[in-house]
């Protein structure tokens, strides 16, 4: 009888401990994702800020260019209003354009994959453990 209460002590305590290691590890690992997504996160937005100013520079320089070219297609005989409307065309195609290829390139997933990869690998070795 004092043997298995020995036993069941020892084994209580195991369970004891590795469930605080368990708990532990699992803090860690949420903290590390956390860790992560600011970190990407902060480089989105400064990304985000980077573009928008960029966009604002781009957009001044793109009116004027605009002007310049519907002033150029007025003084070769086209009518000041159709030479607008053409170039008002060919921006919005270019427009088009850009918008697509930033779309494609903004599709970032979000996820920390490196964390989740070490959370799921860390609940595969305490399942390991267990039985």
């Amino acid at each position: 009888m004092a043997d298995d209460t020995f036993r069941d002590s020892g084994l209580t305590r195991l369970m004891s401990t590795l469930a605080a290691d368990l708990n532990n590890l699992v803090q860690k690992e949420l903290r590390l994702a956390r860790a992560e997504m600011s970190e990407k996160l902060g480089n989105i937005m400064s990304a985000g800020i980077g573009y928008a100013i960029a966009g604002v520079f781009a957009l001044l320089a793109l009116m004027l260019l605009a002007q310049g070219v519907v002033l150029w297609i007025a003084s070769q005989g086209m009518a000041l209003h159709w030479a607008s409307l053409s170039v008002a065309a060919a921006t919005a195609v270019i427009a088009l354009a850009f918008y697509l290829y930033g779309r494609s390139a903004a599709n970032q997933s979000l996820v920390p994959r490196r964390a989740v990869r070490q959370l799921n690998a860390d609940i595969r070795a305490a399942k390991e453990q267990l039985s």
